[in-house]
């Protein structure tokens, strides 16, 4: 399945299409508004495309083991064309490498403000700038090369052909101050005057810093050689590339409003730095033997912390560690394949969620506990304690579940399992701090949690754990059960929620979250859940079942190795927001338990 490539700086994103089209790029960080937005849209709204004058067959593949992206062009006569697109590391700036035996045509049309405002375009030595009219910032673009001279209705049509040769294109983003553009261009001169260096083998210069960089970070991570290397190393490439350098922030998924359903509503902006998601994203870095990555996200979190009220007083954040406040739609544009609205924000950041302490507490047990770090728990004990025992006091209250229900709070089984996560974990580490008193008081608490689940969130007919108390419906939450230690994989009552739950939420090796929501019938399997799945299924022993799961996950990437957050049944194309942080690190943890269990080098 060949859907969008994935480019990253650990700043910002962007997409570029099976057609080399750079179709997503917000500017200068994951959650700014997008200069280019042809994925929401149509050309009109902004893309940045380069290809052939003549028809030639196309193929993309990464640079292996980075998130550099390469696309080839065949022509019918043999010739050929390479583009190799990344992001640069510390800048706001969009690379484009060519090399090329064929005549390509270049458009480029940034339209900021999310595809709104057209770009005041002025022509330079080397490109030009394209400034927003209406606020403060610009793109520089340079290039080197033997390109002939350049027009702005050229450049804009897709009418500017360059000619056989090799090219640098550089687009950076600046704030649009005079002193500031100056420089970006007197910069970008200066780095493409003359014609770009051809290496004499393989790659060179910025493209072969960029592919050292993510090799380097892959690197941090423990060798793993078995059969599913190439779905473990894009994986962690994923989560690194939704990783904000600047304080370890990870965010849920570079994009926004990518559908859940075709033509439905289920549209949301993931741009944001979700506790929950970002928590599951630093255990897996973890388990991948990566703890300078999960520290640092543990600590953007606890940085964050309100010791006076809800210790997380929203489910998630800006990457900066501030607030989201609501969510607007872009009612100008038309959407992915027709699906409309399109948001920017997210209204579920007014919701309660009282998971996410829970979700946060045991990747903060688990860092401690295998990086043996006692010195940073220490460090943070006041904020961890408050955390702890505000779940001891508000555990008994209605939420909005991890699923994010809107209008629909309820004592979820999932949430109130969480709850007992936060204090068994909390007591854990009371104890490694030395305070007995609140390691007692935070167990006698979690047992009272277990007893409130086991006396209201079991359906008494059929003898399996339920979604919610006075409901009989069942939820694929209900596999973390085992995974976190509250019930054993094979207990009888777990037992027969996960073989209801095969039959009512699984359909081969894909696992819908649930049967239906507040918006209707859930339209696809939600591809995390079948990671819980393989998970289970390696605790009961049954590691053929697992292998076959973790198969069938692996299956559902596009040619390029990227996950979405749920796959079409009728398809196979990914849907919802992508790449989707969830997937991967549900398919990484999979991979990595599984190879535990072998010995494999690296826990994968």
């Amino acid at each position: 399945m060949q859907f969008y490539g994935f480019l990253s700086n650990g700043t910002t994103a962007a997409l570029v299409g099976p057609d080399a089209s750079v179709d997503w790029w917000p500017v200068p960080r994951f959650d700014s508004p997008s200069v280019f937005t042809r994925l929401l849209g149509d050309e009109r709204h902004g893309c940045f495309r380069i290809f052939p004058e003549a028809p030639a067959q196309v193929s993309q593949a990464y640079v292996r083991d980075s998130n550099v992206l390469a696309t080839t062009f065949v022509a019918a006569d043999g010739r050929r064309a390479i583009l190799h697109d990344f992001l640069t590391v510390g800048r706001p700036e969009l690379r484009r490498v060519l090399t090329t035996r064929l005549p390509m045509r270049v458009c480029l049309r940034p339209v900021f403000g999310y595809g709104l405002v057209a770009a005041a375009v002025e022509l330079t030595e080397q490109g030009a700038v394209f400034s927003n009219p209406q606020a403060g910032e610009a793109l520089v673009l340079a290039v080197a090369g033997p390109a002939p001279p350049l027009s702005v209705d050229a450049l804009c049509d897709g009418s500017w052909i360059l000619p056989p040769g090799r090219y640098h294109l550089i687009l950076r983003y600046i704030s649009d101050d005079l002193r500031e553009q100056r420089e970006a261009v007197a910069a970008l001169a200066a780095q493409t005057a003359g014609p770009p260096a051809a290496p004499a083998t393989g790659l060179s210069g910025a493209l072969a810093e960029n592919v050292c960089y993510w090799r380097e970070r892959l690197a941090c991570a423990r060798p793993y050689q078995g059969r599913w290397r190439e779905a473990w190393a894009r994986s962690l490439l994923v989560l690194y590339g939704l990783t904000y350098r600047t304080n370890g922030a990870i965010i849920a998924a570079p994009t926004t409003s990518l559908p859940e359903e075709i033509g439905g509503t289920r549209q949301w902006d993931y741009r944001f730095a979700w506790i929950r998601d970002g928590s599951y994203a630093a255990e897996a870095l973890i388990a991948a033997g990566d703890v300078i990555s999960g520290r640092r996200f543990l600590a953007f979190l606890l940085n964050s912390v309100d010791i006076q009220g809800k210790p997380f007083p929203a489910p998630f954040f800006h990457v900066d560690g501030t607030l989201i406040r609501g969510e607007r739609e872009l009612g100008w544009l038309p959407g992915f394949r027709r699906s409309r609205p399109c948001r920017e924000g997210n209204a579920a950041s007014h919701q309660q969620q009282l998971d996410v302490e829970g979700d946060f507490l045991w990747v903060l047990a688990r860092y401690v506990e295998q990086a043996r770090d006692r010195a940073f728990l220490r460090f943070y004990w006041p904020v961890v304690r408050a955390m702890v025992e505000w779940v001891r006091r508000h555990w008994r209250e209605s939420d909005a579940s991890l699923w994010e229900f809107r209008d629909r709070d309820r004592p979820y089984t999932h949430s109130r399992l969480m709850c007992w996560v936060a204090l068994t974990q909390g007591a854990r580490m009371a104890e490694w701090m030395g305070d007995a008193h609140a390691a007692a008081r935070w167990r006698a608490e979690a047992e009272a949690v277990q007893a409130t689940i086991e006396a209201t969130a079991v359906d008494p007919a059929g003898g399996f754990y339920v979604q919610a108390p006075g409901t009989a419906t069942l939820d694929a939450a209900l596999l973390l059960m085992p995974l976190y230690g509250y019930v054993p994989a094979d207990h009888p009552r777990f037992r027969r929620t996960l073989e209801a739950i095969e039959r009512e939420l699984v359909e081969g090796v894909l696992v819908y979250r649930y049967r239906s929501d507040m918006l209707g019938r859930a339209a696809h399997p939600f591809l995390l859940a079948s990671s819980w799945l393989a998970r289970v299924y390696l605790r009961q022993g049954r590691r053929e079942e697992a292998a076959r799961v973790i198969d069938g996950l692996a299956a559902q990437a596009t040619d390029l190795g990227l996950l979405g957050e749920h796959t079409d049944r009728e398809t196979g194309a990914p849907r919802g927001n992508f790449p989707q942080a969830f997937s991967h690190l549900g398919l990484l943890m999979a991979v990595l338990e599984y190879a535990a269990g072998e010995g494999t080098a690296g826990g994968g």
